[in-house]
């Protein structure tokens, strides 16, 4: 199978790449701007809001099947310029598809949505399923529902094979730590390397979040973009408070730290609890987590510590 990533140099644009060569398809790959493991012949550098580079490439490569992951997937940076994220949620979601249909209309698209979509629901609406309403809360959710809507069009008019997977919150090693699960580990690696004192700055950790592994979620990916098309949730069926996730990192490094709540860390008022039904896609392809939180959990707080600790090396 002939895959082309879009997106292939994010956190799960990576884990994508590396589980589809695994699987042994023929896999080239976009990025912006850092370099990924693949040979120079299968990796191209595409801004997707450039029709133009969007068009060469997608006549270069002809893709059987296409996983669209990139685009502004962090909510404070679309609130803060929707616009841009117009630009690239949106408008290169429209440049995807397009060339994406010009080359041929048997190409499969797999668009990366976000649970975001759902917004504010109501303790009646849980677990999430596809058919619970939709309503986007902020610039990206609205931008990733707009994705959708390019999405769903195309699949209406039978231009293109489309599906599009709903992940909720996903974490691992390699992940940005701007994200919860990947920021509390930074912070009790560098105090277990010296760097900081024994003092863990928390937003919010009362909030109850579905977690799973990112590589469960690209392994559905795959699953999913084989099959005809529809709209599924991924996640781990079950609610976890951020405290959780918290103890245990706290756990896996073994240290004796003291908890601050920091006001910079909270956000707005927040739905209490979310977490998703994968009973779709678990009917569909089979679909479900296997990774334990706590291997998930050990693996961020190990990336960490390695990567620290070679920073501290080099000095």
């Amino acid at each position: 199978m002939r895959a082309l990533v879009i997106g292939a140099a994010g956190f799960v644009g990576r884990f994508l790449v590396q589980h589809l060569l695994e699987q042994g398809d023929e896999v080239f790959a976009t990025t912006l701007r850092e370099p990924i493991e693949l040979p120079q012949e299968r990796t191209f550098a595409l801004d997707i809001t450039s029709a133009a580079s969007a068009a060469e490439v997608f006549e270069q490569v002809r893709p059987d099947v296409v996983y669209h992951l990139a685009g502004i997937s962090f909510v404070p940076e679309a609130e803060a310029d929707f616009d841009k994220a117009l630009q690239v949620n949106v408008g290169g979601t429209a440049n995807v598809l397009r060339h994406a249909h010009l080359v041929s209309r048997r190409t499969a698209v797999l668009f990366v949505s976000s649970a975001e979509v759902y917004g504010q629901v109501e303790p009646s609406d849980l677990p999430i399923r596809e058919s619970t309403p939709l309503r986007p809360a902020n610039n990206y959710s609205l931008s990733k529902r707009m994705g959708e809507l390019l999405v769903e069009r195309y699949a209406r008019q039978n231009a293109l094979t489309c599906t599009i997977v709903r992940p909720f919150n996903h974490i691992g090693p390699g992940q940005s730590s701007r994200f919860v699960a990947s920021n509390f580990a930074l912070q009790l690696a560098r105090i277990a390397h010296g760097k900081a004192p024994p003092v863990l700055q928390v937003g919010n950790l009362e909030a109850r979040r579905d977690f799973s592994d990112v590589r469960d979620i690209v392994r559905a990916y795959r699953m999913l973009a084989h099959q005809e098309g529809g709209v599924f949730n991924l996640g781990s069926g079950q609610s976890r408070p951020i405290h959780s996730l918290l103890d245990g990192l706290i756990r896996v490094s073994g240290l004796k730290v003291r908890i601050e709540q920091d006001p910079a860390r909270m956000r707005g008022p927040e739905v209490p609890e979310l977490y998703a039904s994968f009973d779709r896609a678990e009917s569909v392809v089979g679909w479900r987590p296997q990774v334990p939180i706590e291997q998930s959990l050990s693996d961020i707080y190990r990336y960490w510590h390695e990567r620290v600790g070679a920073e501290s090396a080099t000095i």
